[in-house]
């Protein structure tokens, strides 16, 4: 079985993800940077760019720092990023489970439909929190499993197709919350029919 960042989806279908993906994902990724105060001059990390899709929703007046560990996806997001001369954002590649960032680095962390893709869901939720400064905010959003057991149970039955997919249907909030230095501020479905869970957490000072 491959794990969920060596699926085909990521990387030998990355032409094709925003075709398929995009228009699913890209309007609530909007969205919620819409409605986040973000500050001239900050510094932000996107963790798993992909293709770029959330990058034009981010204002001219901060900086942006986007990684992704498939060369194919993060192409897609250079074609764009230089297309819209987009000045005030870096693509690199990089996996969330090793940042190559010192500690307290960036007042926001950013990371959309991420951290049920990686292998280890908890070392990268240590990263983003080590990176972001004392007081800053990391924004999630992603499938959460539900706490309620028979649920838990129901969503598990799918997780061996959807692993092969690329992600688990597993990881519940508390699995990469629990024992971190953050304190969730918002945890909530982006809307009434959304299976995506939004999470805002504030670093501890």
């Amino acid at each position: 079985m491959a794990e969920p960042h060596e699926s085909r989806v990521y990387s030998d279908l990355a032409h094709l993800y925003d075709a398929i993906f995009g228009r699913v994902f890209v309007d609530h990724e909007h969205e919620v940077l819409g409605a986040l105060n973000l500050r001239p001059e900050q510094k932000i990390l996107e963790v798993g760019v992909g293709t770029g899709i959330a990058l034009e929703a981010y204002p001219r007046y901060v900086q942006v720092v986007g990684i992704d560990p498939s060369q194919e996806m993060l192409e897609q997001a250079i074609g764009k990023s230089r297309e819209n001369r987009w000045t005030h954002i870096e693509l690199k590649r990089g996996d969330a489970q090793q940042l190559e960032f010192p500690d307290d680095s960036f007042d926001w962390v950013m990371n959309f439909h991420v951290m049920t893709v990686v292998p280890d869901p908890l070392r990268m939720m240590s990263e983003m929190v080590r990176v972001l400064k004392p007081g800053g905010r990391l924004v999630t959003v992603t499938h959460f499993a539900s706490n309620n057991p028979v649920l838990f149970f129901l969503g598990s039955l799918v997780n061996p197709v959807t692993k092969l997919l690329g992600w688990t249907t597993r990881l519940r909030a508390r699995d990469v919350v629990d024992g971190q230095p953050i304190t969730v501020e918002c945890l909530e479905r982006l809307s009434r029919f959304s299976v995506h869970t939004l999470m805002v957490a504030r670093k501890g000072s």
